[in-house]
């Protein structure tokens, strides 16, 4: 569908480094795109877009990951998760310490050139569901967001609707997911311009999963409204699973069958492209966390039966997951196994607990895939689940995200 290279726009190396985004008929110039080129040969110079959990602040001891701890350099953009909607359809922080949270994040742009955005998201369908039911309360939220996103120096907003039609929900909010998307981007380009100010840009995290996309966006009006899309291209599996299998394969696996012939990230991301994405606009999903399961045998290898998830962490405390930090310490003597259809690690630690990650190696395959394919860029989820401080894994801090800048 897109037979020739879709790229960012071309950056001449004496345009000053800016801390704003400019919009031309011909897309983006991202902030501080002239820096990042020099130093690092990253998705030949697209986005690396970074979420923060600033839950991760209260982790315990050890696992705690503030706002200081970020290393602004390492990313193009930066995602504070999560606020929230309130009952009268106002974005919101999720706690009334995040206020201060939000000013100390968007200070993190004083020492690198890079945009934040902030993110909202869905964990109760209901709520969003109402917000996007009626055009009065789409604007109320619409305007609430414009406010809290220039009072503390956001860049943009990150939608996180994930299931717009998921069981139970209105039958038109596939529609209205539309709707909030074009009323967003057009309330962002009227405010910027009355203000004389850089437009706000709008995000969307979207899923991967074929049945998902289907029911829930209308791909070709939503992309047309969004600056970026982050495909979800990680949780194919969960900690419901019955047999063992990678979260988040490059390709589909020779074990797959049914509805999982489709869940793997080749065939999302073209998938979202061939819907009517553009390539450029389309970023690919990185889990620095992975998915674990309880086995009976050390020896289990793809598609083992499993008795449940794997034992939570020391410090996420998850049932089934585990951050690459706590995956690390316990590979040394473990032989790395690579899915080599999948093009993905996975490992048994402990003896009997089976995990599905990615490493520098498959991270390094996924790059070339991306550039290969003429995709935006990529996007990690999230800072706080790579080894943070550089303890645990002994390969410096943020090792992952670190070697995606490196490539």
């Amino acid at each position: 569908m897109f037979p020739q290279r879709i790229s960012l726009p071309h950056i001449s190396s004496h345009l000053p480094l800016v801390k704003s985004i400019h919009v031309d008929s011909s897309g983006f110039i991202y902030p501080g795109f002239q820096e990042y080129c020099r130093r690092s040969m990253l998705l030949q110079c697209n986005m690396l877009v970074c979420y923060y959990n600033s839950l991760a602040e209260y982790r315990a001891n050890g696992g705690k990951v503030r706002i200081s701890d970020i290393d602004p350099k390492q990313c193009t953009h930066l995602i504070f998760a999560f606020s929230d909607i309130s009952s009268v359809n106002r974005l919101v922080p999720r706690r009334t310490t995040d206020l201060n949270r939000y000013q100390s994040f968007n200070q993190l742009k004083a020492r690198s050139d890079l945009l934040t955005s902030q993110n909202f998201g869905n964990y109760v369908q209901f709520v969003f569901s109402m917000m996007v039911s009626t055009q009065s309360r789409r604007a109320m939220f619409i305007q609430s967001a414009i406010t809290l996103l220039r009072t503390y120096g956001f860049d943009g907003l990150s939608l996180d609707w994930k299931f717009p039609a998921a069981a139970g929900s209105q039958s038109d909010n596939k529609q209205k997911f539309t709707m909030l998307c074009q009323e967003l981007k057009a309330a962002f380009v009227n405010e910027g311009t009355q203000t004389n100010r850089d437009r706000l840009i709008l995000i969307a995290s979207v899923s991967a999963e074929k049945a998902v996309i289907d029911a829930s966006y209308e791909v070709t009006q939503v992309a047309g409204s969004l600056d970026f899309i982050n495909v979800l291209t990680f949780d194919f599996r969960g900690p419901s699973e019955t047999v063992t299998g990678h979260h988040s394969p490059l390709f589909q696996g020779s074990q797959d069958t049914g509805d999982k012939i489709n869940s793997n990230t080749d065939y999302a991301m073209k998938y979202w492209r061939d819907q009517g994405a553009p390539a450029h606009k389309l970023n690919l999903g990185i889990a620095s966390y992975g998915r674990v399961y309880t086995v009976a045998s050390h020896c289990g290898g793809v598609g083992a039966p499993v008795s449940g998830p794997g034992t939570e962490g020391t410090y996420t405390q998850m049932e089934g997951l585990l951050a690459y930090y706590e995956i690390c310490p316990h590979l040394d003597g473990i032989q790395v196994q690579l899915i080599s259809d999948q093009k993905v690690p996975y490992a048994v630690i402990n003896n009997n607990q089976w995990v599905g990650f990615d490493n520098k190696h498959s991270i390094g395959t996924k790059v070339s895939y991306l550039n290969t394919n003429h995709f935006g860029g990529a996007f990690v989820l999230s800072l706080d689940l790579d080894d943070f401080s550089g303890h645990f894994c002994n390969q410096g801090k943020y090792p992952l995200i670190s070697h995606l800048t490196i490539i």
